[in-house]
């Protein structure tokens, strides 16, 4: 599928989950094909993944999506490092990496919204332990929050420490 998408010398690629469902030996063939593409041609990888040790190995600029908004932008190293948004700090704390041996592994509580169904506010807000009433109504916009990082969450200020 990758040979077919770039036969044509696209400028962009949109790489949906092409790592899903296979073996750490392949997904990582797939990855180092991707990357020698993006280098050797300046194809520039749209990378649809739920794998944070994929993004963590390819991508240089993260947005966090939730029910089809973007929650949180910024580069690899800085969203990783001091997350904002409350979806974020929860993906990241959700790791198998970090878990303690024989303890379970963090999760977010609730459930993600029917889209057909899309709650008001902050789409994450049902499921936020940092819900304020502002939270659910209106929408939330992407700002900055540092040099090249953006996130939409009316209470980064207090999170910043709390990641």
């Amino acid at each position: 599928m990758i040979a077919g998408a770039v036969a044509c010398r696209p400028e962009l690629l949109v790489a949906d989950e092409p790592t899903t469902a296979l073996d750490v030996t392949v997904q990582a063939q797939i990855l180092r094909l991707l990357l020698d593409l993006r280098d050797r041609t300046g194809l520039a990888i749209i990378l649809i993944t739920h794998d944070l040790g994929v993004v963590a190995s390819t991508c240089d600029t993260v947005s966090v999506m939730y029910a089809g908004r973007i929650m949180e932008r910024a580069p690899k190293a800085e969203l990783i490092r001091s997350p904002r948004h409350p979806y974020t700090m929860g993906i990241i704390r959700s790791q198998p990496s970090r878990a303690r041996s024989g303890e379970p592994l963090d999760s977010i509580e609730g459930q993600l919204p029917a889209l057909s169904q899309l709650p008001g506010g902050c789409r994450f807000h049902p499921r936020c332990a940092y819900a304020m009433e502002q939270c659910r109504s209106g929408e939330i916009a992407l700002e900055p929050v540092a040099s090249g990082h953006d996130a939409a969450c009316l209470r980064w200020r207090e999170l910043r420490d709390a990641a």
